[in-house]
């Protein structure tokens, strides 16, 4: 019995290091990335994959059935918000400024964008 013990807390503490990886490339990519769709980019898969594999090495871990059921809970709250919540950060900010430098071609509307437009000036 010791030995499954070691052997779950060492797959525990793996997928906890991983998601911890995962979650530290979601803070260099926000922090990095030039405009604010690569940014959510970053935010919204990297974070969200990071945070499912703590919660999944926590539930591990802890090894009771009620504590894994409200951790399997935490991970469909997560699941089901974090697109919407960067959907809509993502439309305001379409809506306040639709054109940054490196977007060559407003697929929304499709047509491309001129250089006046690019710049901000139209």
């Amino acid at each position: 019995m010791n030995a499954l013990l070691a052997i779950a807390g060492m797959l525990a503490s793996g997928l906890i290091a991983v998601g911890t990886g995962f979650c530290l490339s979601a803070a260099v990519g926000v922090t990095r990335f030039p405009d604010v769709y690569t940014r959510l980019h970053a935010g919204t898969k990297c974070l969200t994959a990071g945070t499912l594999l703590i919660l999944l090495g926590v539930a591990i871990l802890e090894g009771s059935w009620p504590a894994s059921g409200k951790i399997l809970l935490i991970a469909a709250f997560l699941v089901a918000t974090n697109p919407i919540a960067a959907h809509a950060v993502a439309r305001a900010s379409y809506r306040q400024s639709p054109t940054h430098p490196s977007i060559l071609v407003d697929e929304l509307h499709g047509k491309p964008l001129g250089k006046a437009e690019k710049r901000g000036e139209a």
